[in-house]
């Protein structure tokens, strides 16, 4: 849009440009000629001033205050070069009068209507802050559910067929082996998640490069994520092989017992394709940065097709295959991975998000001390996180020997999981909206519209978590679909309830953290899960005596990690309102 253009906002005070090349800001106007001009504005109701589409203001060179609410002049047609005003906010309270009267080499403005030119200031109110908030079906809400449903339905791959290998493993009949299968998936995440750090700092980078059109720059930080990655993967692996009973005792796993038995040869397995799932994780992130949720999504399809096709037969058996258990869960989610990356790396050379060279090309120790730099901080966040999942896990399975405890919390963490995935989607988009419309071309972004999407999605984020809340109180019959054993499921109720009630809550410290990962505020992130972490570890003392109580603890986590996010977007980030809009002084 030109500068002349004009737009109507909510608010208090009254911004105004004259003649098409100046701008008033709390007195302070850059020297240029320019004739008298005046305009002005009659009161303005502040719920029509916000439902109003941008529109361009037309003033006469001399006007007369119109009586009632509404604008002195309306015109469609483009404005002249002398005598525009553009007025950003009004208020409510009388007539905003706005003058400039001066010659060449100064400049002399005054805003009527204000007790003085400070009062004048651009500045927005907590109930316009709340319109733009809530969906409004317009074009941030049409980008939010483009980008949000393919998301989805990316991320919900995963624990669908997580779902479906613990529906086969639970077929078996052992309450051991879905025990077996829950703590060693977890420490296998757990070691992956805290080491995979990579793909937490390219995302944001990606979108910054991808919005302001450097095509070299997506290639070289994708390339360079990939190496870097790579490097982290073979040391996962080694990690993994080399202490697998030792990581197994982490989470409670008694070396020598039958779970024990059971859960050593899947983390072996899985360890074998450290690197393949790491890179896929990197290639997410890359597609992510561009605004390409769908590509993900397709080759998250067709892989995890491999493993649901898989599952029954490597943990069954089937013909000349012989029956593995839980151990057949764990190889054919490592083909998985294997077709993952084989895919993600076709796509990425195709769509020149990578190239050969970008591939082979060593990274600067410069570049890899920043992604270190930057990884520290996400590493630790990480380790902090993982801390608590394993304390949870620990916990959990030292309940009672038998494993019922540990398959009721397996089977609830399953359920619980498909309804957070969807929060998760919607934290991944923060993390990449945010950088993206700060770094959009002019007239497309800026501060102002980064502001109202992070807003927005804030809000929705409280509605998806309602709503999910919802969905999974309505899964409580299909608890009997993840284990024939009464006892569990018997069990598992009241940990599915107590997750239910936290979604809304949920939903918030998804959105708020992926704000901050879009801001690359990792430190702040860290600092605030190391609290949090901390409150969690205490209120599992107290409480940790039952699945019920563990599952309670969360809300101690989650609100802790709530109370970090809402203060950096709120009070001391980028977007908060004493940041976007600092107090001016007047010129003497």
């Amino acid at each position: 849009r030109r500068r002349r253009d004009v737009r109507v906002m909510s608010g208090i005070a009254a911004r105004a440009r004259v003649a098409g090349a100046r701008r008033v800001t709390g007195g302070a106007v850059p020297s240029a000629r320019a004739r008298r001009v005046s305009a002005d504005v009659a009161p303005l109701n502040r719920r029509h001033v916000a439902r109003l589409n941008p529109v361009l203001l037309r003033w006469p060179r001399r006007s007369t205050r119109h009586p009632g609410a509404g604008v002195a002049r309306l015109a469609p047609a483009r404005a002249s070069s002398e005598g525009d005003v553009v007025i950003y906010s009004f208020g409510d309270e009388g007539g905003t009068r706005v003058t400039d009267e001066g010659a060449a080499g100064e400049s002399v403005a005054a805003i009527g209507g204000a007790s003085d030119a400070t009062s004048a200031i651009p500045g927005r109110t907590l109930a316009s802050y709340w319109r733009d908030a809530m969906p409004a079906n317009d074009a941030l809400d049409k980008q939010i559910l483009k980008l949000f449903v393919p998301a989805m339905l990316n991320f919900l791959i995963i624990p669908f067929v997580g779902a479906i290998d613990v529906f086969w493993v639970g077929r078996m009949g052992s309450a051991v082996a879905l025990a077996a299968q829950g703590a060693a998936n977890q420490v296998f995440q757990s070691a992956f998640w805290i080491i995979s750090f990579v793909p937490s700092i390219i995302a944001p980078v990606v979108a910054k490069a991808a919005a302001s059109g450097d095509t070299e720059e997506v290639q070289r930080a994708t390339g360079e994520a990939i190496f870097v990655a790579s490097l982290v993967g073979v040391f996962g692996m080694v990690l993994l092989t080399v202490f697998q009973a030792a990581s197994l005792k982490i989470v409670g796993v008694i070396p020598g017992s039958d779970t024990a038995a059971a859960a050593a040869p899947y983390i072996g397995w899985r360890a074998l394709t450290f690197v393949p799932a790491i890179v896929s994780t990197v290639g997410f992130a890359a597609f992510r940065g561009t605004l390409d949720v769908t590509t993900p999504m397709k080759i998250t399809l067709v892989s995890q097709m491999v493993n649901l096709l898989l599952d029954p037969i490597l943990i069954f058996g089937a013909g000349f295959v012989k029956a593995m258990g839980v151990a057949g869960a764990a190889i054919a989610t490592s083909a998985s991975e294997i077709t993952s990356f084989t895919l993600y790396m076709s796509a990425m050379l195709r769509r020149g998000i990578i190239t050969l060279g970008s591939l082979i090309r060593v990274p600067s120790w410069g570049n890899i001390g920043k992604l270190m730099v930057g990884g520290a901080a996400v590493q630790m966040r990480s380790i902090a996180q993982n801390v608590t999942f394993l304390a949870v896990m620990r916990a959990i399975l030292t309940m009672d020997a038998t494993g019922t405890a540990a398959a009721a919390h397996t089977v609830s963490a399953q359920v619980f999981q498909l309804c957070l995935i969807a929060v998760l989607a919607l934290s991944t988009l923060a993390s990449i909206l945010i950088p993206q419309k700060l770094n959009a071309a002019k007239g497309e972004g800026g501060v102002e519209q980064a502001k109202i999407c992070a807003d927005r999605l804030l809000v929705w984020g409280f509605l998806l978590g309602t709503f999910l809340a919802c969905v999974q109180l309505t899964a409580l019959p299909a608890l009997k679909f993840f284990t024939p054993l009464e006892n569990v499921q018997a069990m598992a109720r009241g940990p599915v309830l107590i997750g239910a009630m936290q979604m809304p809550l949920n939903g918030l410290v998804f959105v708020a953290e992926g704000l901050m990962q879009g801001h690359q505020a990792f430190a702040r992130l860290a600092g605030g899960m190391c609290v949090s972490t901390t409150l969690m570890l205490g209120a599992l003392k107290v409480w940790g005596h039952t699945v019920e109580g563990v599952w309670g603890c969360f809300f101690v986590f989650n609100v802790s990690r709530l109370a970090f996010g809402l203060r950096h977007h709120f009070w001391d980030g980028p977007l908060a309102p004493k940041k976007m809009h600092p107090p001016e002084k007047s010129n003497p």
